[in-house]
């Protein structure tokens, strides 16, 4: 490859079509989009935020001329095109001058409408445009561009079109936003080849950047494939060591640390939360000898607190609030990137719970109670629907006497607040459905039908018109038999639990709230093994069901194991037609069933 002549190729890639003005000089022909396209591949080099401000791309608003446009590039720098314009070109130059070959003045009308000329600048603009396009085919589409620039980068110099650090970098972040299982390895070959042409001299313009190597971090981060925690931490770790080796081009910072911490955080590994409190207190090593992008922010430290709350280990809640605590102190102290935030509190109280601790819901609701007096305050920490949801789901999970009483006084203080005018905290259907699953957990009496009334509730305030987030669903109608299910008391008590269960069911088939599926099912059975005496109208009714379920192809574990556990064996036969002791399993059973 003959050496590049750099300022040649600057000036071909930012060439403009040309027009003379009335003095006879040229000046170049500005048009919209090429403004566009020049402010769409400027980069910014601080990462003083989590997020960077992009330039918008016009490209990303129109996905129709994203593909009129790729489509019309590659079409003009396909072989054949390149070598049809290169013959027509050499036959006119041979009649004007006798001069016969291609040169670079042959080529500088290649363009594909709008202004739009063919060169490095248009390649990374559409790059761009598909790497934030949200297309499902996005990363080929990005991929396939660059895959032509190295073709004609190799097998036409003349064209002078070279991908640089950028046309590598923006289809990494395709890969990135892809979520796509190899999107991890295919980002870390594009990162080896930047390192390996940039290092031999093949092509200095694609040496990797921070931008580069965070890309290839967040692609494997958001592979989720098994694995991909390790080789974030493989790929920041070869960051680091350029960055200690002195590349002035390579500064390890908070967003490609947060991408490999988040990936920690959202696996299941054992020692995931420990592996990544061990990379937040690098980044804490790094700032602390002189790197100030890699100083800690909200977005790590909230990873970070996800990571202990999705931990089932011994003390994980804790050490959730520890790191809470550990930000509000620092802000305290006056650094204002750590200050904690909304989601900080609510992955606090997430922690606890799943904790499982005896006094988990206690301590979910102190953290709650903190967020409405900071934010009383003044400090921007407003607690929110999911911040009660959490709170309610670690009183339905404690098992305390009084845990669907708790749950209920904090539903009903949402609710008043949501009167009030505070939007966020408006009662969802996960608020409605939490409760009612805390009085199906409890022994208290008559909670059958205190969780229908909580459901005509959830339903009124959808009917109202004011509240689509509350619309009841077939989840809300399970929630409602479980408490049936497990109603405990006189037979006045058990037949209205029936009553109950069976209104919900017929109401589900015509409601449009959903259809039922294997749990309605197997929870209604359920409901009838617990509050029907064993006789033959409890048998009829079964056999009813389980006709119903079929029908709907909704037969399930959950059915199989309710039908065997009600009985008798001969009614198990005759609906399921295997012995009631025979082990099945679902592809046993009927494809249609």
């Amino acid at each position: 490859i003959p050496p590049l002549d750099r300022n040649g190729l600057e000036a071909q890639q930012h060439g403009l079509p040309q027009q003379h003005n009335h003095q006879g000089s040229v000046e170049p022909q500005i048009h919209q989009v090429s403004d566009l396209l020049i402010s769409s591949t400027r980069e910014s080099s601080s990462f003083e935020s989590h997020k960077k401000p992009r330039h918008y791309n016009p490209a990303m608003g129109d996905i129709a001329f994203l593909r009129k446009r790729t489509s019309d590039l590659m079409r003009v720098t396909s072989p054949e095109h390149i070598a049809s314009a290169a013959a027509s070109s050499a036959g006119i130059n041979g009649e004007q001058d006798g001069n016969s070959g291609v040169d670079d003045a042959s080529y500088p009308h290649m363009s594909i409408g709008q202004g739009m000329k063919v060169g490095l600048k248009l390649f990374n603009f559409l790059i761009d445009g598909w790497a934030f396009s949200g297309e499902a085919d996005a990363s080929d589409q990005a991929m396939k561009l660059l895959n032509r620039m190295e073709d004609l980068y190799y097998q036409a110099p003349e064209l002078k079109i070279c991908p640089d650090v950028r046309s590598y970098t923006k289809v990494m972040n395709a890969l990135a936003r892809s979520r796509r299982p190899d999107a991890g390895k295919l980002a870390e070959v594009l990162l080896n080849k930047m390192e390996h042409v940039s290092a031999t001299g093949e092509n200095p313009t694609a040496k990797p950047n921070t931008h580069s190597y965070t890309a290839a971090i967040e692609a494997y981060a958001n592979s989720g494939v098994e694995g991909s925690p390790q080789k974030t931490e493989e790929v920041l770790n070869r960051m680091i060591d350029k960055y200690q080796s002195g590349d002035p081009d390579v500064l390890p910072n908070a967003r490609c640390f947060n991408a490999a911490i988040s990936a920690y955080a959202k696996s299941d590994l054992p020692g995931a939360a420990q592996q990544a409190e061990y990379l937040l207190n690098c980044m804490d090593g790094l700032y602390m000898s002189g790197l100030p992008d890699a100083k800690p922010n909200t977005f790590n430290y909230n990873s970070l607190i996800s990571a202990w709350a999705n931990c089932d280990e011994e003390g994980s809640a804790q050490k959730a609030a520890e790191i809470l605590e550990r930000m509000e102190q620092s802000y305290a102290y006056g650094d204002p990137s750590s200050k904690p935030t909304t989601v900080s509190f609510n992955a606090v109280i997430d922690a606890y719970a799943k904790s499982g601790l005896h006094d988990a819901a206690e301590r979910a609701e102190e953290v709650l109670r903190r967020m409405e007096y900071l934010y009383k305050s003044g400090e921007d920490v407003e607690p929110n629907t999911r911040s009660f949801n959490s709170v309610m789901n670690a009183w339905a999970k404690s098992g305390r006497d009084d845990a669907a009483e708790k749950a209920q006084d904090l539903l009903d203080f949402m609710t008043h607040l949501h009167e009030e005018g505070n939007d966020a905290v408006r009662p969802d259907a996960h608020s409605f459905c939490t409760v009612i699953n805390a009085y199906a957990r409890s022994q208290m009496p008559g909670k059958a039908e205190r969780a229908n009334n909580l459901f005509r509730a959830m339903k009124a305030a959808y009917e109202a018109g004011n509240n689509n987030s509350v619309r009841p669903n077939v989840v809300a109608v399970n929630a409602v038999m479980n408490a049936c299910a497990y109603t405990m008391g006189d037979v006045r008590e058990q037949n209205r639990a029936m009553e109950i269960a069976h209104r919900q069911l017929k109401d589900l088939e015509t409601s449009g709230f959903g259809s039922p599926d294997q749990v309605t099912y197997g929870t209604f059975l359920k409901v009838c093994m617990n509050q029907m005496p064993d006789c033959s109208t409890r048998q009829q009714i079964t056999e009813v069901i389980f006709r119903k379920c079929v029908q709907d192809g909704q037969v399930g574990n959950l059915v199989l194991q309710q039908l065997k556990a009600m009985g008798p064996p001969e009614l198990y036969f005759h609906l399921v037609g295997r012995d009631i002791e025979e082990n099945i399993s679902m592809e046993d059973l009927p494809r249609e069933w």
